[in-house]
């Protein structure tokens, strides 16, 4: 007994893939796959239209297979990305389908889509300004106390620089610093600089003195700063 044509197309469509991949447009095979993936419309026709260009239709069959059997992405928690579907073609037994669909990828305008997303560029943390940290020197028989910022010292020979601030009794420290010169040989301060700053140590307003060094006299906290810096 012989076979009808119309009985074998369908064994012969059943052996190399679906008798409409052959007489559509095979684009369409895979289209829907690189929807899912992530691709928008315009790209999923560009890169489905080269690989149904490139591949065979059973080629395609099983790369739909292949990639609709994937349920989580491995790259990005929560979602399908090209770069899933790249690993499903590289994983594949037939090694033909990796450089097809980076053919396609390319000729898309889509060459970067299977590489990792660049590594974000570390911040580099720019610490907060700080202010001077004072260091209390003492307080004098009239209750005004000196303090220094011991980080600004300066020593030439005989001379110290640094700045000082100074707070009346009962009163807060105040905002004022003063750049003080103490000639500890001819036993003079000099005060050289006012400064006005606010609790982060930023000059609001600054004041230069005239060259005035006067003695220094005892008791008072000049005499303290004098003390701390020369003996």
């Amino acid at each position: 007994m012989r076979l009808s044509f119309l009985f074998l197309l369908p064994l012969a469509a059943g052996c190399a893939g679906n008798l409409a991949d052959y007489i559509g447009e095979r684009g369409s095979i895979v289209s829907p796959q690189l929807l899912r993936y992530g691709f928008d419309l315009a790209q999923a026709r560009c890169v489905g239209e080269r690989l149904g260009a490139s591949l065979r239709p059973l080629q395609l069959r099983l790369l739909v297979r292949s990639a609709g059997a994937l349920r989580s992405g491995y790259f990005e928690p929560g979602r399908l990305t090209p770069r899933d579907f790249g690993h499903v073609a590289a994983a594949m037994a037939d090694p033909g389908v990796r450089p097809a669909l980076g053919a396609a990828l390319d000729a898309c305008g889509m060459a970067d889509a299977l590489r990792p997303p660049p590594a974000p560029v570390a911040e580099i943390a720019v610490p907060a300004p700080r202010g001077p940290t004072w260091l209390n020197l003492g307080t004098a028989g009239s209750g005004q106390a000196i303090a220094i910022d011991a980080a600004t010292i300066d020593q030439q020979g005989a001379t110290r620089t640094a700045w000082f601030r100074l707070t009346d009794p009962g009163a807060a420290p105040s905002n004022d610093a003063y750049l003080l010169l103490i000639d500890c040989a001819a036993r003079t301060i000099n005060a050289k600089t006012r400064e006005r700053r606010d609790a982060n140590g930023t000059v609001l307003e600054r004041i230069d003195y005239r060259d005035n060094p006067l003695p220094v006299e005892g008791g008072t906290v000049m005499e303290i700063a004098f003390l701390s810096m020369c003996t």
